[in-house]
């Protein structure tokens, strides 16, 4: 009787689909932001070093940079399509 209560007592409550719906999508784009703005740094940060390092001032940093901005890119792509393809398959097993 008192395991009955106690698990009837502390439930935790059930979100809504539209709530988790939201929370994903959310979790998403800060992830896809996340994403872009580290790609970018590590990229400025590696070729401003290497340009420290060997003394060719500003060509290692500008590949690195580009580097860095097609790698936060590819990343959106990643994220995106992993996300297509989670809501089409949540679409087919409706």
């Amino acid at each position: 009787m008192e395991y009955r209560f106690c698990a009837q007592l502390y439930t935790r409550p059930v979100m809504n689909n539209d709530k988790k719906e939201l929370f994903r999508n959310l979790a998403m784009v800060s992830s896809m932001g996340i994403s872009v703005v580290l790609a970018i740094v590590i990229g400025f940060a590696f070729g401003r070093q290497l340009d420290k390092w060997f003394g060719t001032e500003p060509w290692f940093f500008y590949i690195f940079l580009f580097i860095g901005i097609a790698a936060g890119f590819k990343n959106i792509y990643v994220i995106a399509g992993r996300e297509i393809r989670r809501d089409d398959d949540s679409d087919q097993r409706r």
